[in-house]
């Protein structure tokens, strides 16, 4: 990752010299194209210094009442990790997997332990269910209308999310090959891959194909301890896995790149922050929060780790990127994107101004 960091800063650095070079500029469109080459530049070392993060993880008992909370987290960037006051957003009839609703800020998706989704609302606490085909344990929001639901394994089914947070009828999905039931489906920028397990973990990791109407699943790595919950990871464009008593991170091609046994622990499912930072949680209801932004792997010797109490029967935590995010941070990646377009944009105006400045000689 520091590799690939530093190659494309200097590569950033070269095409300011480029553009300042072959343009003709006055002193306000310097100082705006290098406010802009900032903000990308920016983005790139976010992707690869620890830097201190905070904000609130909304999570989920499998057991007992009141069952949606929330927690502020915090972390110095460096050595300290804290989880501050818990707070109870309310109960849904069955609680495991969540997710944020990305039609509705307000409402959180809540996987119902039988054949439903329920929505519950941040600040009153008002909840709906909406009835699934399927018996909804894990949840994936694969795009900002859409939410699957499966269960621990079992069937899969989608629902549309409406405009204003409601759910509609579900819809069933048949799945072939490998496995005919999963536990988590897991949206990449490549393509779908799934676990299936039992709620021990010790599983099926692999990839789901959606261009043929057979649902095709073809598993990449048998017998995986942590092949339970799974959450793709845009900082080190790899998958992070949870179960049994560990966090297992693999590849895109199914490799396994890094591994933490977390002894003692049941490890259920979890979420990342695209910073290059994982939450991962227990049964036994510890969360344990991984800093691996100094080589892109959680297991690595550098990496800061820290397993804190938070709630007995601990299940899952809503994610912090994505579809399903509950936080509006952006990821480092946005910012260089935003960067890069906001440049594009500044090059194009400063040409057409260009033009019509030697067509009006």
């Amino acid at each position: 990752m520091d590799s690939i960091y530093w190659y494309t800063k200097c590569k950033v650095i070269r095409l300011l010299i480029w553009v300042q070079g072959i343009y003709t500029m006055n002193t306000k469109s310097r100082i705006i194209l290098n406010s802009l080459f900032g903000v990308l530049l920016l983005g790139l070392s976010a992707t690869v210094s620890a830097s201190p993060v905070s904000g609130d993880l909304f999570y989920t008992i499998y057991s007992g009442t009141p069952n949606v909370k929330k927690v502020a987290f915090n972390y110095d960037g460096a050595s300290s990790f804290t989880l501050g006051t818990k707070t109870v957003i309310g109960s849904t009839p069955g609680a495991d997997g969540i997710a944020g609703n990305p039609q509705n800020s307000d409402l959180l998706l809540v996987g119902g332990q039988g054949g439903r989704i329920n929505t519950i609302s941040k600040s009153t606490g008002t909840v709906h269910s909406y009835v699934s085909p399927v018996s909804v344990f894990h949840l994936e929001v694969a795009n900002p209308t859409t939410v699957y639901g499966s269960g621990i394994p079992g069937a899969l089914a989608w629902h549309t999310i409406n405009p204003d947070g409601s759910l509609s009828a579900g819809n069933y999905v048949y799945l072939s090959g490998s496995n005919t039931t999963i536990t988590q489906l897991i949206t990449t920028p490549s393509g779908y891959y799934y676990t299936s397990s039992g709620a021990g973990g010790g599983g099926s990791f692999g990839s789901l194909s959606f261009t043929d109407a057979t649902h095709a699943t073809t598993t990449a790595l048998a017998s995986l301890s942590a092949a339970h919950g799974g959450v793709f990871d845009s900082y080190s464009d790899s998958i992070i896995l949870f179960g049994d008593s560990h966090v297992t991170q693999v590849d895109l091609s199914g490799n396994v790149l890094s591994d933490i046994l977390m002894s003692g622990m049941q490890m259920d499912q979890g979420t990342v922050d695209g910073s290059g930072h994982v939450y991962a949680a227990s049964n036994n209801g510890y969360l344990t929060f991984i800093d691996y932004t100094a080589s892109s792997l959680i297991g690595d010797v550098t990496s800061f780790r820290s397993t804190q109490f938070l709630d007995s029967y601990l299940d899952d935590v809503a994610p912090l990127v994505g579809h399903g995010s509950t936080s509006k941070v952006p990821e480092p990646g946005s910012l260089i994107l935003m960067g890069i377009g906001l440049i594009g944009l500044g090059l194009g105006r400063h040409r057409k101004r260009r033009s019509f400045d030697q067509a009006a000689v």
